[in-house]
């Protein structure tokens, strides 16, 4: 612990006013609960120019009241010479580099540096983010990252130093209780009966077609059991069983976390996995793939396949479909074990990664070369 704690925080954000989950929630969070750990903090968030000042000022103004009148807004011009005691860089870079300040960056995950895809630019782009995250170790005090399977891989791919990571597990209780009726989203969709949930995006590492295996083979032997997938739609499947929710508000999508038979997570690759957190607070199931930070996040309250094989994945569906004691079992445990991820334990644990920064940078430079 610092001798003297952090009462200046910045924050690099740039990105925050337009990233509405993600990033931005986990920052959001974090900004709120920080003066219920340290009331006398204050905060000043680099954003891209002085226009998005005002905009700035009333997402704060929506997240708590008191954040905006304890936070300065500056542009990011301004971030290279701060006043604040430690910059908060969280979207995986350090750009601008403060001069001064003690240096925290997030390193969320490095799934940008997988090689699931060997086309010519994707791997210029994979160059651009290792390059990115290189520099941000090398510029940053402390490293914060958000399970133990994503710092030992940026340990592996990375060649930090163990040291300077830290690890901060995200939360999920401030998901919105489910709604007490039916969900108006599978009343659109006209789902009465059991359903499969698929929540995120659709690039590779999320491992989509392999649930979609399992889902044809699953209706093949017992009949008709659809798929609600909430994110973008794929214009190119034409899959019967196939619900498309688009994008759902959180109230809706904790509804339908705790109705359907299970969250079907297949990913190979998460740096932490939050929606399976989310289905378990809100009283759903979750069916993974055991791989990267799922079985970290889920523990044994879940039911896990290999990440490659549709049958193991149509074998468990069919299995949960079946078994109301085990569905009944998941449900409790699920609930426990998302008693773990609470924004506020978030905070505070960011909280002492700010301090100790601050020790770490007295015994460094006294200012960096900004470039």
């Amino acid at each position: 612990m610092a001798s003297t704690p952090v009462r200046h925080i910045a924050v690099e954000a740039t990105h925050l006013l337009r990233d509405h989950r993600g990033i931005g929630r986990y920052v959001r969070n974090v900004l709120r609960l920080i003066p219920e750990l340290r009331p006398d903090v204050r905060f000043t968030l680099y954003v891209r120019s002085g226009r998005d000042t005002g905009a700035m000022r009333e997402q704060l103004a929506g997240v708590d009241p008191a954040l905006s009148g304890r936070t300065a807004i500056e542009p990011a011009s301004r971030l290279s010479r701060t006043s604040a005691d430690v910059v908060w860089y969280a979207w995986n870079k350090v750009e601008p580099v403060a001069r001064r300040a003690a240096i925290v960056v997030s390193l969320n995950d490095v799934a940008s540096m997988l090689q699931l895809d060997h086309r010519w630019w994707k791997v210029v782009k994979r160059t651009r983010f290792r390059l990115r995250y290189l520099r941000a170790i090398r510029l940053a005090d402390l490293v914060i990252t958000i399970s133990e399977f994503s710092a030992r891989e940026i340990e592996r791919l990375l060649h930090a130093d163990p040291a300077r990571i830290r690890v901060t597990l995200l939360g999920a209780n401030d998901l919105p209780a489910p709604s007490a009726g039916r969900s108006a989203v599978l009343e659109k969709l006209g789902i009465d009966g059991p359903f499969f949930l698929a929540v995120g995006a659709r690039d590779p590492r999320k491992n989509l077609a392999t649930l979609h295996r399992a889902m044809e083979l699953l209706n093949r032997r017992r009949g008709p059991v659809p798929l609600v997938e909430c994110g973008p739609r794929d214009p190119g499947a034409r899959l019967p069983f196939i619900r498309y929710a688009g994008y759902v508000e959180d109230s809706d999508l904790a509804t339908l976390y705790r109705d359907a038979t299970a969250l079907v997570f297949p990913s190979r690759y998460e740096g932490f996995g939050l929606p399976a957190a989310e289905a378990m607070w809100a009283g759903g199931r979750v069916v993974c793939a055991d791989a990267s930070s799922l079985p970290e996040v889920v523990g044994e309250a879940g039911l896990y396949f290999p990440w490659h094989d549709a049958e193991a994945l149509a074998e468990r569906l069919s299995l949960i479909l079946d078994d109301a004691a085990l569905r009944d079992r998941m449900t409790r445990e699920g609930r426990v074990r998302a008693g773990r991820f609470r924004w506020a334990e978030t905070a505070r644990r960011t909280l002492a990664v700010f301090d100790e920064a601050v020790e770490v940078r007295r015994g460094r430079a006294p200012e960096r070369a900004v470039s």
